[in-house]
């Protein structure tokens, strides 16, 4: 799908997959957004503005110049957003490319962030006039998201935080949940890290205006700001995945504690019982009418003995 958002009389509009993408009579297109387009469209898009995509394996690598590219004609960048698909968090590469005064958006799906965006435009339209102000508002607006995920994350930890300190939950259940919460924290902090670089590329930037710059320090601050806030957040569900860990540690030695001590009180009436369990003919408890009774009364005498001493060494 194609949407092209143009200015025609100061007003803010859009129109879905246009006819003619270069059509002047409608007004100064400033932002073309392509979400989950197919090969003609992106085809059309190229041929009509003289731009060429990344494609999904170069938006996906690391490398510097597939991250970010600038030139005399523009920019090329690609980041990744996080976004909540099939019940998952996940990362999707969203690719920028800014010609003269357009922006051109490529996406795989649809996105919140998005929406949002086209919502601030039409509010403040007075400063969504350039491609590069609707790129920054774009950032923004998904940093926006970013600390949102990031509290959503800290409550969801204080809640598990408190199950595993006060409730001494050690479920498998506790231990999965801890497993999320930092999949997820990795991932957003991953996020954030490359906006980071996207960010500070810009600043950089002899090609952006003072006024984006003074907006893009603001950003960098919101991201160094969500960055410390993400390791925090890791560290203290390390420190819960050591307590989870501590409190089946606690566990299964008590398990092992109580089989250890069942051994060594039945270990007294079993060397009694092996010892009159011998087949020798000379043994006088054999004739002795008391010497069954003597025998079971030695073995209980013999197994409250051992527990009576762990019960003085507080072993139990």
């Amino acid at each position: 799908m194609i949407r092209s958002f143009y200015l025609q009389n100061d007003e803010l509009h859009w129109e879905k997959n246009p006819e003619d993408l270069l059509a002047t009579e409608r007004g100064r297109v400033i932002w073309i957004d392509l979400q989950a387009p197919t090969a003609e469209e992106m085809q059309r898009v190229e041929q009509a503005f003289g731009i060429e995509f990344f494609t999904p394996q170069e938006a996906a690598e690391i490398e510097s110049s597939s991250r970010y590219f600038e030139d005399t004609t523009g920019f090329e960048a690609n980041s990744a957003f996080v976004v909540f698909e099939s019940g998952a968090y996940i990362t999707r590469q969203i690719s920028f490319i800014l010609k003269g005064d357009i922006l051109f958006t490529l996406r795989p799906t649809e996105m919140k962030a998005f929406a949002e965006t086209v919502r601030k435009m039409k509010t403040f339209r007075s400063t969504t006039t350039k491609a590069m102000q609707i790129w920054l508002l774009l950032l923004e607006t998904q940093i926006d998201f970013d600390a949102d995920f990031i509290e959503f994350l800290t409550r969801t930890t204080n809640n598990v935080s408190k199950k595993l300190v006060k409730e001494q939950s050690i479920e498998e259940e506790t231990l999965i949940r801890l497993t999320e919460l930092q999949e997820n924290t990795i991932l957003i902090r991953d996020s954030i890290v490359d906006k980071q670089r996207l960010v500070s590329s810009l600043l950089r930037s002899f090609s952006v205006a003072d006024a984006e710059k003074d907006r893009l320090r603001i950003i960098i601050k919101d991201i160094n700001s969500l960055l410390q806030h993400a390791q925090f957040s890791f560290e203290r569900l390390e420190y819960l995945q050591n307590t989870f860990l501590g409190l089946v540690n606690i566990e299964q030695n008590q398990v092992i504690k109580i089989f250890t001590v069942v051994t060594v009180v039945f270990m007294p009436p079993t060397l009694i019982a092996s010892v009159y369990g011998m087949n020798f003919k000379v043994m006088p408890e054999l004739e002795w009418a008391a010497g069954y009774p003597f025998a079971l009364i030695l073995m209980v005498i013999s197994s409250m003995g051992f527990l009576w001493y762990f019960k003085r060494k507080n072993w139990l």
